[in-house]
């Protein structure tokens, strides 16, 4: 995965919103400007090529993380575009995720993961450099590390 202290990189093909309206199906390869909203972190979820409409347990498991911290941490999922099914926010997900989509897996190995299966989280600073990063197992293994980062750096919302 990509190491902490690391800027985040441009992706190398673009990404879009998932929800957009009207769809951004051209996207932009500058993913820090997707991602700024004010001082917030943003904690970025590769899910290789998980169908992102199907409330999969280990996306549930990656929000409920999140959420304690959501004063301070922007739960991100990033797709692939064939695997999203349409152009909405999926029925299972709350206001509070960003869904974004690529067209290729070139992307997730730019963090680091494989672009195959591999899932993984990258914990983003609003200055853009990466705080945190661990790959994600299919059993969620890896998000209560991420909720354990999380936990020493940020006070829990009220």
């Amino acid at each position: 995965m990509i190491a902490p202290g690391t800027m985040l990189p441009d992706p190398v093909r673009p990404v879009f919103r998932v929800a957009a309206n009207p769809p951004d199906v051209h996207g932009t390869t500058h993913l820090l400007a997707i991602l700024q909203d004010g001082s917030k972190y943003n904690a970025l979820f590769f899910i290789g090529v998980r169908t992102l409409h199907e409330p999969h347990p280990v996306f549930q498991a990656f929000i409920a993380n999140c959420e304690p911290f959501s004063a301070s941490v922007r739960p991100v999922i990033v797709a692939r575009h064939f695997q999203i099914g349409g152009y909405r926010k999926p029925d299972w997900a709350g206001d509070d995720v960003l869904f974004l989509a690529t067209h290729t897996n070139l992307n997730e190995r730019s963090y680091g993961l494989n672009g195959k299966g591999e899932m993984g989280v990258v914990l983003v600073r609003p200055d853009g450099y990466v705080a945190f990063s661990t790959a994600v197992e299919q059993n969620g293994s890896g998000l209560e590390e991420m909720a354990n980062f999380m936990a020493k750096l940020f006070v829990k919302s009220s």
